[in-house]
């Protein structure tokens, strides 16, 4: 039986990239594996039971779904080897949080620019499926990038409703901001090795350091995120520690407060809007409303953050109170009637 880990995923997914960059920084050896048959969901993926990547199969055989969670997994597989998980509760709270916003809403500002315009799409389309499907004769590319496109365009006009666009093009600049801010004094959030909020950020900056439009908004405001993304794709030679627990830095306290300002809001409503069996939801982020469908997932999303933060060690709660408070974060976390709800612990899938 082999040791190493069997990370299936794709090029234009940005939990893929995650995953593998966390992979490659931890040293745990893998093997990247782009599966044949998941555009037409078919092959090794349809077999394993997965519908979505990336997937991680285990050195024992079995596949495994969910980003996040496999994290959390490696984690207590490989304990202290080359940890993600700041050591300190409340900075682990921390970057769990950030890089929770980076799944769930960083993701929708870059599927917003891959599939707005024309030119966009042109591109995205076959770099995505020729990763997939190369070699593939021209004809048969093109076919598949017309029924490609259409879903693509389908599901973004579902999220880009109303203000949303600029919403999310507001919310994208502001990562960047930050991002460069960071970049004056620290390499990464929480200190001189990066932690599972890195890994969120870079999954989505990854594909936006690519895909034409969302890149050259990077490349011409940004471009030192842009370097920093080419770094962390491989930190496999990176050697660093954590900072000291005391004081959030900088550019965690200015992610927070996009935390406070964005992201909650947008979670919390649509969960909400999933325990009462809405069919829409609208949510103050920003300067704007956020209107949309609601996603069961972001139900999980918020509990599972509730009871990490309830869990903690009082002390360590109480640390992290104040920054919490000050960006509006705190009564957002705190337990209600949502945590009713049957959710299971957060486990891969």
């Amino acid at each position: 039986m082999s040791s190493a880990y069997r990370l299936l995923g794709g090029p234009g997914s940005p939990y893929s990239l995650k995953m593998r960059a966390i992979l490659r920084y931890r040293r745990l050896p893998h093997h990247w594996i782009v599966p044949n048959g998941y555009i037409t969901s078919s092959g090794e993926l349809r077999q394993a039971g997965k519908r979505v990547i990336p997937v991680l199969q285990f050195p024992e055989g079995s596949y495994w779904a969910d980003s996040t969670p496999l994290a959390y997994e490696l984690e207590t597989r490989h304990p202290g080897q080359r940890p993600i998980i700041p050591p300190d509760p409340g900075q682990a709270f921390l970057s769990h949080l950030i890089e929770d916003m980076a799944d769930e809403l960083l993701v929708m500002a870059m599927f917003d620019l891959r599939w707005g315009s024309m030119d966009d799409q042109a591109f995205c389309a076959r770099r995505q499926l020729s990763g997939w499907m190369s070699p593939v004769p021209a004809e048969l590319l093109e076919q598949r990038m017309v029924e490609f496109t259409a879903r693509q365009t389908r599901t973004r006009a579902i999220w880009v409703q109303g203000d949303n666009h600029v919403l999310l093009m507001d919310f994208y600049a502001r990562v960047l901001a930050v991002m460069e801010r960071m970049l004056d004094t620290s390499l990464f959030l929480f200190g001189g090795r990066p932690s599972l909020a890195d890994f969120g950020l870079y999954g989505q900056l990854s594909q936006c350091a690519i895909d034409p439009t969302a890149s050259s908004i990077m490349r011409a405001t940004s471009p030192r995120t842009f370097q920093w993304v080419q770094t962390l794709d491989d930190c496999s030679g990176v050697e660093g520690e954590w900072a000291p627990a005391e004081t959030p830095g900088q550019a965690v306290d200015a992610m927070l407060q996009l935390v406070g300002e964005f992201y909650l809001p947008f979670l919390r409503a649509q969960a909400q809007a999933v325990a009462d069996a809405a069919d829409t939801y609208t949510a103050p982020c920003g300067e704007r409303a956020w209107t949309g469908r609601p996603d069961r997932y972001k139900l999980k999303c918020l509990i599972w953050l509730r009871r990490e933060l309830a869990n903690m060690p009082a002390a360590s709660r109480e640390s992290i109170r104040p920054v919490l408070q000050r960006h509006g974060c705190w009564d957002a976390l705190q337990e209600d009637e949502l945590n009713n709800r049957p959710v299971l612990p957060m486990a891969p899938m």
